[in-house]
C-alpha cells in the first residue's frame, strides 16, 4: 500500500520520479528484511518450544506434586490430619498418628 502511495505521488506532482523510485526500492528492502527477521524468529521459536515445554512441565510437577500439596495443607493448623494406621502416615508428611 505504501508503495502504491509513493508511486501515485509523482502523478499529482508531490514527488519526482527518481525520489519515488528510491522510496519504493527502500520499502521493498525493508519488507524483505522484516520477512527474514520474522522467519528467523519463527525458526528459533520452533527449536526452543520443546525445551521450554519440558522445563515448564518439570517446574509445574515440582510445584504441584501431590506430596508438596499435602505438605502445604498439613502445614495449616486447622487442617491437621490424624490417623490410627502408622503405615498410612509414613508416606504423607505432616500426618500425626493417634494411638488406638
Amino acid at each position: 500500500m505504501a508503495g502504491t502511495i509513493v508511486i501515485g505521488a509523482p502523478t499529482i506532482g508531490a514527488l519526482d520520479q527518481e525520489t519515488a523510485g528510491q522510496i519504493v526500492i527502500a520499502l521493498h528492502a525493508l519488507a524483505e528484511d522484516l520477512q527474514k527477521t520474522v522467519g528467523d524468529a519463527w525458526k528459533l521459536a520452533v527449536l526452543l518450544a520443546p525445551i521450554v515445554t519440558v522445563w515448564l512441565a518439570k517446574a509445574g510437577h515440582a510445584a504441584a506434586g501431590p506430596k508438596r500439596q499435602t505438605a502445604a495443607v498439613q502445614a495449616l493448623p486447622e487442617a491437621q490430619a490424624v490417623v490410627t494406621d502408622p503405615k498410612l502416615a509414613e508416606c504423607i508428611p505432616g500426618v500425626q498418628v493417634k494411638p488406638r
